[in-house]
């Protein structure tokens, strides 16, 4: 748990942010009166498939990782949640159970709030509502783009592809312009999200390095520019 007397400091950094810069300053207060800032270690779950849909997240450091599972616990699906953004928006206004598991990659600062709390502060606030949309547009984009890789290409493909898109949700662009993930993937996690085998993915990943477009040095992964 946060000490409570570092609650305005994480409350005034939060009102930086997009995802509340267009809450007003009541609405702000309503927030500060609701949130909970928690800390999480490695490994352990905010909330399961399944479980009430009652609390709405914002990831001040580290990283999640949302994992949907069918009914026959076989396909399953998983998604990157870097700092700075919230979720889940998956079921706003609609759902009464999360539709995914979402697991703590790294330690990991968030904040809490009701969900109820928000979904009401949404209702009555037009221009937070549509960032909302732009946020749940952009979303739905990626997860379609995710969803027909892992149909329609090759294992090889469908690594080369998960690595893309981890450098887009979790990397950041380095001085020397380079795409730096700060973040220790193994070949194991990389070959779970890209739905094929350890083997595999260690093949793309070497074959990747061999031709200069990745570096991989304790677990961590930069795009280079050659």
């Amino acid at each position: 748990m946060v000490p409570h007397s570092d609650y305005p400091k994480y409350m005034a950094m939060l009102q930086t942010k997009p995802e509340f810069s267009k809450f007003t300053e009541n609405e702000m207060q309503i927030f500060a009166q609701d949130v909970v800032f928690k800390k999480y270690a490695k490994g352990q779950a905010l909330y399961d498939q399944g479980d009430k849909r009652d609390k709405f997240y914002f990831l001040i450091d580290g990283i999640v990782r949302t994992e949907r599972f069918d009914e026959d616990g076989e396909f399953n699906y998983y998604e990157y949640v870097n700092k700075d953004h919230g979720f889940p928006y998956r079921g706003l206004f609609q759902d009464e159970e999360y539709s995914y598991t979402v697991r703590a990659m790294t330690k990991i600062t968030i904040a809490v709030f009701s969900m109820s709390t928000i979904e009401i502060l949404l209702r009555q606030n037009n221009a937070m509502m549509e960032l909302v949309i732009q946020e749940m547009g952009q979303i739905i984009s990626q997860n379609e783009d995710q969803l027909q890789n892992m149909v329609t290409s090759s294992a090889s493909d469908r690594v080369r592809h998960a690595l893309s898109i981890l450098g887009n949700q979790l990397g950041h662009d380095t001085d020397d312009g380079q795409r730096h993930i700060d973040y220790p993937l193994t070949l194991i996690e990389l070959a779970q999200v890209s739905a094929t085998t350890r083997e595999t993915a260690s093949s793309v990943v070497s074959g990747l390095i061999d031709d200069h477009r990745i570096s991989y040095v304790h677990k961590r992964i930069t795009f280079l520019n050659s």
